[in-house]
């Protein structure tokens, strides 16, 4: 391979024969030329387009695409100093369109640092736990809170990466201690990816970095145990709720069951509010997805049994009935029943909707109820405020623009005017 080129074409190659495939058959499935394939496995032409990467890991049936890499990968176009070479959270990554966090280069970003994850440079230091801990939560207090969330974190994720994963790596064996918590730290990035990309419907790879998310997260009970609850959510996006729902379960049981840390003496001490939270979400997800089973019974039984974890949270249950209460009404979206998806909804506190976030996912939901409800005018009024609450969900989210796009395919007299607003606003 030569050296400059992300993907080493000599392994596509070796994977196409190892399929039965012909250059021809796999040109064809991908849509390109026989030719320029035959010129990127000899190593001539570079593959740097992630949709076209994509493409052929679909037919080559490649799960993880860090195999068809070889030798040490570094991303191209990091904006910044000339010659800086480096990427750290607030860095701009200019996507292929020249600007940075646009619309599709954002996402390639992204989708570029999680499939060729550039090495920390030799002898380059690690950041140390408590500062990555410190850039971790403020990352995710920007998915919950800012109105340019995909902008915002499109342009710094790819940064933030490379100095969990340095840290996580560190050496140092005197340091074993703070590695545990950088492994951590790891899969809350990763598990940041998952969702932002879970998000704007990149579901692929969402469920690549749940995945690592899950791996980087092993130590710990709670952490790994959010890490398949994310998992899960991926799985029900990608029409899969049947293994989603399997995944949740499993995490809950492993973490309910998992030993706590050492107390006094060396007794294992009984699971904490962060431990039960951790099953709490994965009881959620496992809801959602028997949900999407048209499973209503299992999705409420489930929902149940996290509202009985809920007595036991302390001071953190109140955030959890909300959280709840969001996710049934979801659930009621995917059976169907949209009344009682309304009703909710609308039942939900405003004070309680204490993030961007939870205001954004209340009013899809009741925006998509509404439409299911045959009331397209009010689902236009609801997505008019999700843009006035986070401007950019009707361009990146998924969920926002497919409800618009189905708004517009209902020829409405009394929502036109509506609709071409909220279409200029995605431009």
């Amino acid at each position: 391979m030569a050296g400059d080129y992300l993907v080493d074409g000599a392994r596509i190659m070796a994977m196409r024969r190892a399929r039965g495939l012909s250059r021809r058959v796999l040109a064809d499935l991908v849509g390109c030329s026989e030719e320029w394939l035959r010129l990127v496995e000899k190593g001539v032409r570079p593959l740097d387009r992630l949709s076209t990467l994509m493409r052929i890991a679909g037919v080559l049936r490649v799960v993880d695409m860090s195999e068809l890499v070889g030798g040490p990968i570094a991303l191209p176009a990091v904006s910044g100093p000339a010659g800086s070479g480096s990427a750290v959270p607030g860095s701009a990554m200019a996507g292929p369109g020249g600007h940075a966090g646009g619309r599709s280069g954002g996402a390639d970003e992204m989708g570029l640092a999680l499939l060729f994850p550039r090495r920390p440079a030799e002898g380059e230091a690690a950041a140390g736990v408590h500062r990555v801990r410190r850039h971790v939560t403020a990352a995710w207090e920007v998915w919950r809170r800012s109105p340019r969330r995909y902008t915002e974190l499109r342009r710094d994720l790819p940064g933030l990466l490379l100095m969990a994963d340095a840290t996580a790596r560190e050496p140092d064996p005197a340091k074993a201690q703070a590695e545990a918590g950088a492994g951590v730290e790891l899969g809350r990035v990763y598990r940041l990816f998952a969702t932002v990309l879970r998000g704007c419907g990149e579901h692929a790879l969402a469920l690549l970095a749940a995945d690592r998310a899950v791996s980087a997260a092993l130590g710990d009970p709670s952490a790994a145990a959010l890490a398949r609850a994310e998992t899960a959510e991926v799985l029900v996006r990608l029409g899969r709720p049947a293994d989603a729902r399997r995944v949740a379960l499993t995490a809950a049981d492993l973490a309910a069951e998992a030993p706590g840390p050492p107390g006094v003496g060396g007794a294992r001490t009984e699971d904490g509010p962060e431990r039960r939270s951790a099953v709490g979400a994965c009881l959620l997800a496992a809801a959602l997805a028997a949900a999407a089973e048209n499973d209503l019974l299992g999705a409420e039984e489930l929902l149940n049994r996290a509202r009985r974890l809920a007595g036991r949270l302390g001071e953190d249950r109140d955030d959890f009935l909300v959280e709840l209460d969001l996710r049934a009404a979801s659930a009621a979206v995917r059976v169907g029943r949209h009344r009682q998806a309304l009703r909710l909804a609308e039942g939900i506190d405003p004070a309680h909707l204490s993030t961007r976030d939870r205001r954004v996912r209340q009013l899809l939901t009741l925006a998509t109820a509404h439409a299911g409800d045959r009331d397209p005018r009010a689902a236009a009024a609801l997505l008019r405020k999700v843009a006035e609450t986070c401007p950019e969900e009707l361009k990146h989210g998924a969920r926002a623009v497919r409800l618009l796009a189905e708004l517009r395919l209902l020829d409405c007299a009394t929502t036109q005017g509506e609709l071409r607003e909220l279409t200029r606003l995605t431009a």
